[in-house]
């Protein structure tokens, strides 16, 4: 090739890009005008798909609505974006129509032409693009559940009403988005806050009302954590993907934060609360938070913090007295100017005015009331300057303390100071660990727990517990703290007992920490990523250890063999799969937790750990139990087996009764495994409580011949078939049984008769818990020899699960202690409770006028296809508070007139508002009253 043809060829490569690049765009816009009518027919028809996708997304979002859902973020935006793109679609065909007016059906104005046909291609994408973003696998997400009232004792005081206003002020103005109260402990900053959630609940200003609870060891995730168990978020995998959910959901509502109890700053933006907390496209947010620091309300950018002071002179001794009694009060001339003395050394502090108020309850002697005014004054010589704020309290709050009856009581206070801040405790739990300590020995008792539940009980009048619940309490954060100084010294020992959870933990787990002064630890909920340290080799004066609810908690403890003082380890919920290594030599262990893991085997080396009293091997999947371990423990005092081997039960129900093959245990296969266990509890002579499961009626026919068997528990759960289920008045009439059983559960599938009758005309049946579970065939309960309600005297719970064949439950009318009732899944019942009037030839069932739950505050009925009617109206629920109803399709009444409402009740929880639309109502007034209690799941 020539030079002159290279020159060409390398000019024509070089210019032809830039002649497409020109020529491709001016081709497209020279064929706009030409195509305007084909384009705006394009957008048309696009357009048509997506008002179509549109009215299909609004149906599921107005069905989704009718079940208490509430539309997505996400799918409102798109609902708003498919609007607008409406919108200006109608404006593009405008334009179109109005030029084609000026030349008939065909415009010649080429650049309006060009214009329309330009916009109209682009819209087209848009259109498209919203079609796409519209196909939503969900279009509604839960709503949170409606705020429910918190506990308020007493009135309120006009000095509470005063911060009160002062509050309700700053929430109710449109400029500060985040206020703060401050104030040391115990002078009622809690309870303001409660006041507070109570007041906004439910009001038209906030779609959400939360409180959380921050305390000591505060951190992003806890309070992601209670936000979402409260508000019923979804869960992220991390503190990230968390914040976004939680932030995705508050960022298009009104709410108001309640955080109490905060020592450090925390990062909201971290947690998922919108950044911007100012009132953003008319969306009211809100923060309030409680802090004994005032630094803190800087920290978080309070600009003029409340701060809570003690009680006026007047309302301090009204509350004082209010605890005292007026018994005690004017029992003496010299008592009422001696307990204003008192008054005054407290400064008006709540918690200190309850607390040595009901310390001085019972004392009517003058010169008892001088020794307490003393102790209080050389309280306050203890005050030196250099003793930090919060402290300044214990040493008033320790003559509450002082004044318990004896050394036992003390050490039970104390103890409950082992679990964390603001935790409820439940009332078995705290009994059993104060039996593990040593601190209380209950084992001569008829019943081992009873001495515990009087503690409880003194604990709670002397104002150092709080009832939470019926079986919970729990420590106002500054008596534990107190606890805990005690515990320490006076606070010169703050190493003796450690208790943290979560990310806390990291503050001790390591081996820098004096472990070797730790005597009581409680480390629970550690994350994984702390769960790999251990706790070293020199902790040899341990004697208490919880590590319960943490995963790979046998790291944590895999130094035990070095723990020889060790006489708790609690170990629940840990996920564990054997018992921890070396248990055998802790020679001096009394009690051991090991409830609620995935423990197969029990080792054979845990009957050298002779001095064990209190096992709990509850909800495990033991199917190998050493022959002779369980008669070695000869000073067992509590054994709990319940639910011991669901494995076993699956391997018999998968071989239809037969014995199973495979492993051996001594020569006998494991269908013999619970015959010869019972024997060994038979030859227990110490044991004060058992629970346990049993599988086979031949078992129950064992337990039922071993002489004062202390039973606590009892499931049966039978493999075999049995057409009839008896409960035999000579086993519920046994003294040992009548003193101990407080549980009966019962799961036998075939059984379609239950029978549970008294041995006498005056016997009863002991139980508090009575439950029904996955029995198919059940027809009839049957109660021989005694009315229900003189069989069934102390029955507080009765749950009934998934008996399909059953058809009411009327024998349960006038049940004196029933307090919660539930059945779920029970499809062939019609009528919950039949009741028969006074024509009745039944006698018995008309003893008792009128018809009434006397003591029922809890109704739950789930999934319930058939149910037409609870009862008829003229049965009365004099003590009802709470009534839960979901899915109960065919249920279009409920049991009241508008005169006849319970007056304690306060919630109905209702899944979804399209059943509550369709209740039919005797009149409107009925409605109104009941309107108000409803929350929608």
């Amino acid at each position: 090739m020539d030079c002159l043809g290279i020159l060409s060829q390398a000019v024509t490569s070089a210019v032809s890009p830039v002649v497409s690049f020109c020529i491709s765009p001016v081709s497209v816009c020279i064929t706009y005008p030409f195509k305007v009518s084909e384009n705006i027919r394009d957008l048309d028809a696009a357009t048509s798909k997506l008002v179509a996708a549109q009215a299909d997304v609004q149906d599921k979002v107005e069905n989704a609505q009718l079940q208490g859902l509430t539309q997505k973020n996400q799918v409102k935006e798109w609902l708003d974006r498919v609007e607008a793109t409406k919108g200006e679609v109608d404006e593009i065909k405008k334009r179109y129509r109005e030029r084609s007016r000026c030349f008939g059906t065909q415009s010649f104005n080429c650049w309006s032409n060009c214009r329309i046909s330009k916009d109209a291609t682009k819209k087209l994408t848009e259109v498209h693009k919203l079609c796409e973003d519209g196909r939503f696998e969900e279009v509604a997400t839960q709503l949170p559940p409606q705020a429910q009232e918190l506990p308020v004792r007493s009135e309120v005081v006009p000095k509470e009403e005063a911060d009160l206003q002062k509050i309700r002020e700053y929430i109710d103005n449109d400029q500060d988005n985040i206020f703060g109260i401050w104030g040391m402990g115990g002078v009622g900053k809690t309870r303001l806050l409660h006041l507070v959630h109570n007041h906004y609940k439910g009001s038209s200003a906030f779609d959400i009302v939360v409180k959380v609870t921050a305390s000591k060891e505060c951190s992003v995730e806890k309070i992601q954590t209670e936000l979402c168990e409260k508000c019923g978020f979804g869960r992220g995998n991390s503190v990230e993907s968390q914040a976004r959910i939680i932030s995705d959901y508050l960022s298009n509502h009104n709410f108001l934060l309640l955080l109490d109890d905060l020592w450090d700053q925390i990062d909201l933006h971290r947690v998922g609360i919108p950044f911007s907390l100012d009132l953003v496209n008319q969306f009211k947010r809100k923060v309030v938070i409680t802090t004994r620091l005032e630094l803190v309300c800087s920290l978080m950018g309070v600009k003029k913090p409340l701060k809570v002071v003690g009680l006026d002179h007047e309302h301090a001794l009204r509350l004082f007295k209010e605890h005292v009694g007026d018994e005690i009060i004017n029992s003496h001339p010299l008592i009422p100017s001696l307990a204003l003395e008192v008054v005054k050394e407290l400064d008006g502090l709540p918690l200190a005015l309850k607390a040595i108020g009901a310390s001085m309850y019972g004392k009517k002697d003058p010169r008892e009331w001088d020794y307490t005014i003393d102790l209080l004054k050389k309280s306050r010589l203890n005050e030196i300057e250099a003793t930090p704020e919060e402290e300044k309290i214990y040493y008033r709050l320790k003559l509450s303390y002082d004044s318990l009856e004896n050394k036992e009581l003390k050490d039970c206070f104390l103890a409950c100071s082992l679990w964390p801040e603001d935790y409820h405790i439940y009332k078995t739990d705290l009994i059993e660990c104060w039996m593990g300590l040593g601190i209380l020995d209950a084992s001569d008792a008829r019943n081992i727990y009873n001495p515990g539940i009087t503690f409880i009980r003194k604990l709670l009048s002397a104002c150092l517990l709080e009832e939470i619940e019926p079986n919970y309490v729990k420590m106002h954060d500054v008596i534990r703290d107190m606890a805990l100084w005690l515990a320490h010294d006076l606070g010169k020992e703050k190493d003796k007992w450690v208790v943290r959870t979560g990310a806390g933990v990291n503050q001790v787990l390591h081996e820098s920490y004096h472990w070797h002064s730790v005597e009581r630890a409680t480390l629970i909920w550690i994350p994984q990523n702390l769960a790999n340290q251990s706790i070293p080799c020199d902790a040899n004066k341990l004697q208490f250890l919880n590590v319960s609810r943490t995963v790979r908690a046998e790291t944590v403890v895999k130094n035990i063999n070095f723990f020889c003082h060790l006489t708790v380890l609690n170990m629940y919920s840990c996920k564990l799969n054997s018992f921890p290594h070396d248990i055998s030599y802790l020679v001096n262990l009394r009690h051991l937790d090991l409830s609620h893991n995935n423990i197969s085997s029990v080792p054979e080396e845990l009957k050298f750990v002779r001095k064990l009293k209190y096992l709990f091997l509850e909800d495990n999947w033991i199917a190998s139990f050493p022959k002779g371990v369980i008669s070695e423990l000869k000073e067992l005092l509590i054994l709990n087996l319940r639910a011991i081997d669901n494995q076993l039960r699956k391997q018999i129900d998968n071989t239809n009764g037969e014995d199973i093959d495979g492993e051996n245990i001594d020569g006998e296969n494991k269908r013999d495994y619970m015959t010869w266990l019972i024997k060994e509890i038979g030859c227990l002579r110490n044991i004060r409580s058992l629970s346990i499961t049993l599988y086979d009626a031949t078992h129950f026919q064992s337990i039922m011949e071993i002489p004062n068997l202390p039973i606590r528990f009892l499931v049966l759960d039978y493999v075999n078939e049995t057409d009839m289920l008896l409960i035999p008045g000579s086993f519920l009439g046994n003294d040992r049984i009548r003193d101990n059983l407080e549980g009966l559960y019962l799961s036998v599938k075939s059984a379609s008769r239950v029978i549970i009758e008294s041995d006498s005309q005056n016997s009863y049946c002991p139980i508090t818990d009575l439950q029904f579970e996955n029995m198919e065939m059940l027809e009839e309960i049957i109660l021989q020899k005694l009315a229900p309600k003189d069989l069934f005297t102390r029955l507080e719970t009765l749950e009934i699960y998934d008996c399909g064949k059953l058809k009411d439950i009327s024998w349960t009318l006038y049940l004196p202690s029933l307090q919660k009732l539930e059945l779920v899944r029970c499809d062939n019942i019609i009528q919950l409770i039949e009741h028969f009037d006074s024509t009745s030839a039944t006698e018995e069932r008309t003893k008792v006028v009128p018809p009434t739950f006397p003591s029922l505050n809890e109704l739950n009925l789930v999934d319930l296809p058939n149910l037409q009617t609870i009862c008829d109206q003229s049965i009365m629920f004099p003590s009802l508070e709470k009534i839960g109803i979901y899915a109960c399709v065919m249920l279009k009444k409920l049991p009241f007139r508008s005169n006849t409402v319970p007056s304690k009740l306060t919630i109905i929880n209702v899944k979804g508002k399209e059943w509550w639309e369709r209740v039919e109502w005797e009149d409107n007034d009925l409605k109104q009253i009941l309107q108000p209690l409803v929350q929608f799941w």
